[in-house]
């Protein structure tokens, strides 16, 4: 019975990151060319919060397929999906790591895209930036990190283990990067289940250590 429970939870672990934008193509795919804009998220950053974001801030969202919301409805958390936005001549774009089969350009794990293309796939009534706070000069320090592993091509961490840098998913990059500029200390909300670990998105509502600078919040 654990031994199915630990199966599952895995299964839907997997579907956070690595199946969240293969939903959305699959369903642009589906409609004629000249409506497959409408099946892209609504959402559209004001100037002002576009304006105020800074290289180290972090993004998380949540898919709109129903894949991400079972991931949800498991870990009783809004979002499924988390980045670190770098600014490259004044281009906003975030770091994420996603598995290559749902990557637009096939790349398995770390990876680097337009904040534009990282918000389309998000559901509309879910995004939410924030700026790491817990050390000094947390942004710069947080780029330079995920920079690193973009650089190493970091691999998309399948097996879903913490055990290891070589192999990483998507909040498991943010986990590493933080502990790197932390002396090595774990600021992650960490809860057990079935025996597998699971890094909680609550971190990033603790106002100690990250400051809101935009959210789209499902109604309470």
């Amino acid at each position: 019975m654990k031994t199915s429970l630990l199966l599952s939870l895995l299964i839907v672990l997997l579907i956070a990151c690595d199946f969240t934008e293969k939903e959305k193509e699959e369903e642009i795919q589906k409609r004629p060319s000249n409506q497959a804009f409408f099946s892209k998220s609504n959402i559209k950053l004001p100037q002002v919060v576009l304006d105020s974001i800074k290289s180290g801030d972090i993004v998380l969202r949540r898919g709109d397929g129903p894949l991400s919301f079972h991931l949800s409805n498991t870990t009783k958390e809004p979002f499924t999906h988390c980045g670190i936005i770098v600014k490259e001549k004044q281009t906003l774009k975030v770091i994420h790591s996603l598995g290559g089969q749902v990557s637009q350009q096939e790349v398995d794990g770390v990876q680097i895209t337009t904040l534009k293309h990282f918000v389309d796939y998000a559901s509309d009534s879910l995004l939410y930036i924030c700026r790491p706070i817990f050390v000094d000069s947390a942004n710069y320090k947080v780029a330079k990190e995920a920079y690193k592993y973009l650089a190493k091509k970091t691999p998309f961490d399948h097996r879903f283990s913490m055990l290891s840098k070589d192999k990483l998913y998507c909040s498991e990059l943010l986990y590493y990067v933080f502990k790197n500029i932390n002396n090595d200390k774990n600021i992650f909300v960490i809860k057990k289940k079935h025996r597998a670990y699971m890094l909680m998105f609550s971190t990033f509502f603790n106002s100690k250590n990250f400051k809101i600078i935009y959210t789209i919040s499902p109604a309470k």
